[in-house]
């Protein structure tokens, strides 16, 4: 088999709670995240020796800071991989919108170059590989609904969320550094400790109740009750950065979302809807000032193989 096609889904996080820093510098981070359809696509195809990678969108590097190089590397290196390949990137996932693009094209590489070179791995030993490169990409080879916990690679498998779920997710037209946000939440929220102030009103209406949001999910509870439990606490942080968060969000409000919250370090943000109708309507007002805005689903993938020749 010389060629394999794989589709990389974005994901959401219908949950970020940070509980203090490690050592080395990693957040102690409890979050719950859920792949969506929005995906990348990629295709690896070997050949004889070298590496050569073609993306769709000219603004993302190509060169050996790209996290598909960084990835074919790690790979090769580890496993002795003698020939190379050449990859093509179609990149649909916005680009730093705190819905893990990097990561999940990383993921779709770990299980192509697998696949491809016959390697042998199961998915828990592609999830251990995957930590060497970023704590997402283990959540993003698994896919689904989970909770990730601790430096964000160790996940726990939840119940799926209803497939029929409409989400709506739009990204303003400003990026945010992942590295900047938590820099900044450091600054604001925690002691000299390193331990978050939770008496610290402007965290009140954005920590979310994991322990509950666990149990709505695997009980699979309705999204009007799963919505209760959510948060993420680097929302208060990010829209000091980016005002377009608060504007996006009273437009999906207003428009019927049944919640909306920002994913990830943001900036992008997601709606959950009931009503097909609202969707569309909020949808196209939307659209109308942000390009990357998005009409999808939930997902119980991660990384799916499309094509394998």
């Amino acid at each position: 088999m010389k060629t394999i096609k794989l589709r990389a889904r974005a994901k959401i996080n219908l949950s970020i709670n940070i509980n203090g820093v490690f050592e080395d510098g990693y957040h102690d981070v409890e979050m719950v995240m859920q792949s969506i359809d929005l995906s990348d696509y990629i295709l690896i195809r070997k050949k004889s020796s070298g590496y050569k990678l073609t993306i769709s969108n000219s603004n993302l590097i190509s060169d050996k800071r790209n996290i598909i190089y960084k990835t074919w590397q790690y790979m090769k290196e580890k496993y002795k991989i003698e020939e190379g390949i050449e990859v093509f990137l179609e990149k649909n996932i916005p680009i730093a919108a705190g819905m893990a693009g990097g990561s999940a094209d990383s993921a779709a590489m770990f299980v192509g170059i697998n696949k491809l070179f016959d390697l042998g791995l199961d998915e828990k030993e592609l999830i251990e590989d995957s930590k060497a490169l970023g704590s997402d990409i283990a959540f993003c080879i698994s896919g689904g609904t989970s909770l990730a916990y601790g430096k964000g690679a160790d996940i726990q498998k939840l119940k799926a969320l209803n497939e029929d779920i409409n989400i709506l997710v739009c990204k303003p037209n400003q990026s945010a550094s992942t590295r900047k946000i938590y820099s900044k939440f450091d600054r604001m929220f925690l002691d000299e400790k390193n331990k978050i102030l939770l008496s610290d009103n402007r965290l009140m209406n954005y920590t979310p109740n994991n322990e509950r949001l666990v149990e709505f999910i695997n009980n699979g509870k309705c999204i009007s009750d799963i919505v209760k439990a959510m948060g993420n606490v680097l929302e208060p942080v990010t829209r000091t950065l980016c005002s377009d968060i608060d504007i996006i969000k009273k437009i999906m409000d207003d428009s019927g979302a049944i919640k909306s919250m920002m994913s990830g370090s943001g900036p992008t943000v997601f709606g959950f809807f009931s009503d097909n109708k609202a969707l569309k309507k909020c949808s196209k007002i939307l659209r109308n000032e942000y390009i990357n805005t998005y009409v999808t689903r939930p997902s119980s993938k991660g990384v799916e193989i499309c094509v394998f020749n």
